[in-house]
């Protein structure tokens, strides 16, 4: 890595870390300054990545295939990294509870964002310019995998993976959870099969994550919002996040 790539990547942790303490602070989270710092986490992730890439690649036209590369990568991709960024989140919460220190929740949420889109452009692109195809079984099973969660319908055949900017429902008060409501609706017969990945992924996830307050908070809005809508698009399920999100943040103040 070079000098001018290295300052790069320390520059962008420096600022995601910053920009996670503020959202932290913030008593009321809004939809604006929490879309814009998922947007500029994950498109700094990908960017770091053509940046570490960029000097690999001696030819125009796979410059080209690089960075439209990097644009399906972020589509496709934009999704799952949220929900497991937001679980890693999770994982951080509880540790530090658990050790007695405040609690911290978006500066591990944007640097994980950034980190897992970075991963995933990296992968691909080595995976394409230098023919590492034994990577290719298991990066083309996550990309289909990526697709189907985040292609679900017909709303979700748009060129941004988050469309989030306004939301117009109000933010849910935060109810009890009352179980694990995926599975059960594995057996419904009207799910398509992105659908049904869509639906496990989230069942499997939701066992994992830990019984600390911003995090159980996060994880009853989500459950009750497919209990009262059971099919929705993946665009309505990040919307649903975001809700969960901004619902749970007097969560994460009662813990500082």
């Amino acid at each position: 890595m070079s000098r001018p790539q290295g300052a790069a990547f320390l520059g962008a942790a420096v600022i995601l870390a910053g920009l996670g303490l503020w959202l932290d602070a913030r008593p009321v989270l809004e939809q604006a300054a929490l879309f814009a710092a998922f947007q500029f986490a994950s498109l700094s992730g990908v960017g770091l990545a053509v940046l570490f890439l960029w000097r690999r690649v001696d030819r125009p036209g796979l410059r080209l295939l690089l960075i439209l590369g990097a644009a399906v990568v972020w589509r496709v991709a934009y999704f799952p990294v949220m929900v497991f960024a937001g679980w890693v989140a999770t994982l951080g919460e509880w540790l530090l509870l658990a050790v007695g220190l405040p609690a911290v929740i978006y500066p591990t949420f944007l640097l994980a964002m950034a980190a897992m889109h970075w991963a995933a452009v990296f992968a691909g692109g080595i995976m394409v310019l230098q023919r590492k195809l034994w990577w290719a079984p298991g990066l083309v099973t996550a990309f289909v995998i990526a697709v189907m969660v985040s292609v679900t319908g017909e709303e979700d055949l748009a060129l941004l993976p988050d469309r989030s900017l306004d939301i117009e429902q109000p933010v849910p008060v935060v109810p009890l959870p009352q179980g694990n409501p995926y599975f059960v609706a594995l057996e419904r017969p009207d799910y398509n099969w992105p659908e049904r990945v869509l639906v496990f992924a989230s069942g499997a996830m939701y066992d994992l994550i830990p019984s600390s307050p911003w995090a159980m908070a996060v994880k009853a809005v989500l459950e009750q919002a497919f209990r009262e809508q059971p099919r929705a698009s993946s665009a309505e399920r990040v919307r649903e996040h975001y809700l969960a999100f901004r619902a749970a943040q007097p969560l994460l103040a009662g813990e500082r």
